[in-house]
Order: C-alpha cells, then sequence, then structure tokens
C-alpha cells in the first residue's frame, strides 16, 4: 500500500507573493506487482514539478522531475522508467506519477513539489 499524500507547497515569486499551491489526492492504494497513480495540480502554471518519496526513519529523496514546457522526465536514485514515470494530466497544470511493479519497498508517502524557473530554489514540505 502507498501512504498518504498531502496538500504541499506554496511558491513565493521574487518581486511579489503570488501564492501556488498544490493538491495531491489523499491516499493511494495498490497490490504487489501491479501499478499506481498519484497525481498532482497546481493552481496556476510551474515550470517544473518534482516528485519527492518519504519513507520512515530516511530522509525525504527526490525521485523524479517533469518540466512541464518540454514534457522531459529526469529520475534520480537510478530509478528507470519502467518502474517510475510522469507525465503531464489530463487537466492544465497537472502531473501523475506513476510507481509501476509495485514492491513493499515502494511503500511511503509520495509528495509533489513545484519549482520555477526563476524561483531561488524549490518549493516542498517540511
Amino acid at each position: 500500500m502507498l501512504g498518504p499524500l498531502a496538500l504541499l507547497c506554496a511558491l513565493l515569486f521574487p518581486g511579489g507573493v503570488a501564492a501556488i499551491s498544490l493538491t495531491q489526492q489523499a491516499v493511494a492504494v495498490g497490490r504487489v506487482g501491479s501499478s499506481a497513480t498519484l497525481s498532482c495540480q497546481a493552481s496556476a502554471y510551474v515550470s517544473y514539478i518534482h516528485w519527492y518519496l518519504y519513507q520512515e526513519g530516511t530522509d525525504p529523496k527526490r525521485i523524479l522531475m517533469l518540466d512541464m514546457s518540454r514534457l522531459y522526465v529526469e529520475r534520480y536514485g537510478g530509478l528507470e522508467v519502467d518502474k517510475i514515470d510522469a507525465k503531464k494530466g489530463k487537466e492544465n497544470n497537472s502531473c501523475e506519477l506513476s510507481v509501476k511493479k509495485l514492491q513493499k519497498s515502494d511503500e511511503g508517502v509520495y509528495y509533489c513539489a513545484a519549482w520555477e524557473a526563476h524561483s531561488p530554489a524549490p518549493c516542498s514540505a517540511p
């Protein structure tokens, strides 16, 4: 079972107080060997959506980044396309993360975060 997901992050843009909120579904569940799809919806356009995995007893780790304009996916930690992938969602400013061939070791809390190209650093949940 994949753990609960959370409402996350607000971005502050230089020179203003424009905040963007990200919303995720509360829970995603999958059986061992199957796939799970998680969604992330931004309240406005963002350049990049990052996905993080938090597993109890460890620090959160970034697992994937999706460039929303070029639809380029970068995976981290040696993860391959046959294990994890992301794509722009059906709704504007959304994306979907797919975790394939689920194993017990995939259980955790998956967070999305947004990063604007002109922002000094990514915003993520504490």
